[in-house]
């Protein structure tokens, strides 16, 4: 049997650039995708843990995770003119609510994760003379993600995120 690998360029991460930041809000959006100049995003699931020992567990500990903190780490090169850089690069100066936004993840699959987020330690520049410049910012989500699953049409056998 075969496997096949997804590649990551197969996820996409996209942000909302009109100013939008409620989840009701989602279908106003004005997506733009963090692709272009990006080299790496990595994302991270920041967890609070319940670690209790009870007297049946004779000394041991069991863990249960009682909160969660998602977060994506952005970077690459700076392309000036590319719609979710020049947003982000705008908000380097920023504080409070202004650095808050909307923002979708779409897996492989076309399933969804779409959540309100807040940019956070913006990178809009910098390196070496010579180099390409620099770009990186950390997207954290605020509150509970939405799961979107994905949807097939039968007619094309093609998959997209339901709506």
């Amino acid at each position: 049997m075969s496997k096949t690998f997804n590649e990551n360029f197969k996820n996409k991460l996209e942000i909302d650039i009109s100013g939008n930041t409620e989840l009701a809000d989602i279908a106003k959006a004005t997506w733009a995708p963090l692709a272009a100049g990006i080299q790496t995003i990595t994302p991270s699931a920041s967890e609070t843990a319940d670690t209790t020992p009870y007297y049946d567990g004779e000394g041991f500990s069991s863990i249960d995770v009682t909160g969660k903190t998602i977060s994506f780490a952005v970077a690459g090169h700076r392309l000036s003119g590319d719609p979710a850089q020049d947003y982000i690069a705008s908000k380097y100066i920023a504080v409070g609510e202004t650095l808050h936004t909307l923002a979708r993840w779409t897996d492989p699959s076309g399933k969804q994760v779409q959540f309100a987020a807040t940019l956070q330690a913006i990178v809009p520049f910098g390196g070496a003379a010579n180099a390409k410049q620099t770009f990186s910012f950390t997207l954290a989500a605020n509150g509970k993600p939405k799961t979107v699953d994905a949807e097939t049409d039968t007619n094309s056998g093609t998959t997209t995120p339901g709506q």
